[in-house]
């Protein structure tokens, strides 16, 4: 009796032992099976050099890898949520993925991501979105033990995924020439970014804030007489029919933007899929560089056919010359005492920044190589 008690107690035991095994099975089998639909929104046109040439094949490489297993619904040109307002979006979950989040137009949340906007005096497209994808992955710590990305994204609750940087900025006008130093400070130019506010006070040129996508309403009704903006970026607001001339040369800094869901939303992926997501990335960085070198190359020629004229710094006269490429130098250090002043590790982030593009190839002016 005893014997026949114990075999059926190792009976039971061994069918209870199988049908977890099965379970857990089951889980991760409809983990792996498991799709997701989610909600993206842009600011961007969908014939803007980032969506055209970064955003749109991440999402396209993403679902092909993951063999449909994450799909896209997409919302352009604002149609779901007004550019500066996706941070609330995704916090309240009106969306999943912001492509792109623009911290950059948001300094009092994001104070370290103008970085990429300061004064450079080499650098491309590729160099500044190499040096970007390095930033938001480096480890070095900037403030109590943070990096970076623990600084600006983390307090946030964000996952920051790296895209394509904008090509360099230049000073670009419906007509006004800079001939002389008081054609400078009559100019009145819209700024995308505190650091061009600041650039622009350096100069002694007035400064307009707005958003890009209200400047060709601007220009148009004469608000403003140009704005400091990249030329691969014309086409995808219009504005080649307004520019007719443009300072060059000058580097006037990089517009960074982000591929950004929520915490909660990245964790709910498998690693398989998270890693598909990062390998999209960081291969369409690089390539979504070329777009804009080639959109340069495009417009710079219809423009120059149609009577536009574009000037090399260099060439300017030299009291203009010196003012300009001075007022790149006080940027920096203004940017930095200004950060310094809130707290927030301005010197840090400006020399890591620094080492970054000059390791890549890019260059900064010599003062800031003192730093």
């Amino acid at each position: 009796m005893k014997s026949k008690t114990l075999l059926l107690t190792i009976g039971l035991a061994s069918l209870l032992l199988t049908a977890c095994g099965g379970a857990s099975e089951t889980v991760e089998s409809s983990s792996s099976d498991k799709t997701y639909k989610l909600r993206v929104t842009s600011a961007l046109s969908t014939n803007h050099g980032l969506w055209v040439g970064f955003y749109e094949p991440w999402m396209k490489k993403v679902e092909e890898d993951s063999d449909g297993r994450v799909t896209f619904e997409t919302f352009t040109s604002e149609e779901l949520v007004k550019a500066t307002n996706e941070m609330e979006a995704l916090k309240q979950g009106t969306v999943d993925i912001a492509a792109p989040l623009l911290p950059i137009y948001d300094p009092s949340t994001f104070p370290l991501s103008e970085v990429s906007m300061l004064p450079l005096t080499k650098s491309n497209p590729l160099i500044g979105s190499l040096a970007f994808k390095e930033l938001i992955n480096s480890d070095v710590e900037l403030q109590d033990g943070k990096t970076f990305s623990e600084l600006e994204y983390g307090s946030q609750s964000l996952k920051a995924l790296p895209a394509t940087i904008s090509e360099e900025y230049s000073i670009s006008t419906t007509g006004l020439k800079f001939d002389s130093v008081k054609d400078v400070k009559k100019a009145q130019l819209r700024t995308p970014s505190r650091i061009h506010e600041i650039y622009a006070k350096n100069i002694d040129a007035n400064s307009v804030t707005m958003p890009t996508f209200d400047l060709y309403d601007a220009m148009s009704r004469g608000a403003v007489d140009g704005s400091f903006l990249f030329i691969s970026d014309w086409t995808g607001y219009g504005f080649e029919e307004l520019f007719t001339y443009t300072v060059n040369d000058v580097n006037l800094g990089h517009f960074s933007s982000l591929l950004a869901m929520t915490d909660e939303q990245w964790d709910e992926f498998p690693q398989d899929i998270q890693e598909i997501m990062i390998d999209a990335s960081d291969e369409l960085v690089e390539t979504g560089a070329e777009l804009w070198v080639n959109r340069s190359e495009e417009i710079i020629a219809n423009s120059k056919a149609n009577g536009g004229e574009f000037v090399s710094v260099e060439d300017l006269d030299p009291e203009v010359r010196d003012l300009l490429i001075e007022g790149m130098e006080d940027t920096w250090t203004d940017f930095i005492e200004l950060l310094n002043e809130q707290g927030e590790p301005g010197t840090e982030i400006a020399r890591l920044w620094r080492d970054i593009v000059i390791e890549l190839g890019g260059d900064v002016p010599d003062a800031v190589k003192d730093l």
